[in-house]
């Protein structure tokens, strides 16, 4: 009866955070659903695995981002316009941050993983280095150094396309 009061308590607090960190991987509400409700069920018949050598919030991560990739060699992507969700504000402001938006998930999307996992892990979920690294089986010190490097080459590819964006308000292609 406890085990299934812990288990319940986990589903609670973490479906929701493993809920978008799917939906930020896979663009689709349906799968990202079904995934974390399969996530869920092995981490119900894997809990007496569990070792503690990570927080429980990493290894469930651990075991969405397992079950992301068992779904991408099932369903390759395909192009897609994504839809994604502003703040509140004028129009204008919305439509800046929706561009702005897709252009960092444009970059994401076009990334190689552990890359893509890596900026969304830390810019979309928040996590640590530390928790990044246990995640994807890397070192604290290549998820510091590698989301840095990958960081700095976003910034500078949203700063090209926002110069190639002026230069075609100027007349200038």
């Amino acid at each position: 009866m406890q085990e299934q009061n812990e288990i319940e308590g986990l589903y609670r607090k973490y479906y929701g955070d493993v809920y978008r960190y799917l939906l930020s991987l896979c663009r689709n509400c349906h799968a990202a659903e079904d995934l974390s409700q399969n996530t869920f069920l092995k981490v119900i018949s894997g809990i007496r695995g569990f070792r503690g050598s990570c927080s429980v919030k990493t290894w469930i991560f651990t075991i969405a981002r397992h079950e992301y990739y068992h779904w991408l060699r099932a369903n390759p992507p395909t192009e897609e316009l994504t839809e994604t969700a502003a703040g509140n504000g004028d129009v204008l402001e919305q439509c800046e941050n929706r561009e702005q938006a897709a252009a960092i998930f444009s970059y994401i999307d076009s990334l190689e993983e552990p890359h893509r996992s890596l900026l969304i892990l830390r810019l979309v979920n928040e996590f640590s280095f530390r928790e990044i690294g246990l995640m994807l089986e890397k070192t604290e010190n290549w998820a510091r150094v590698t989301f840095m490097r990958d960081k700095c080459r976003l910034i500078r590819y949203l700063e090209e396309k926002e110069n190639k964006g002026k230069g075609k308000e100027n007349g200038n292609v």
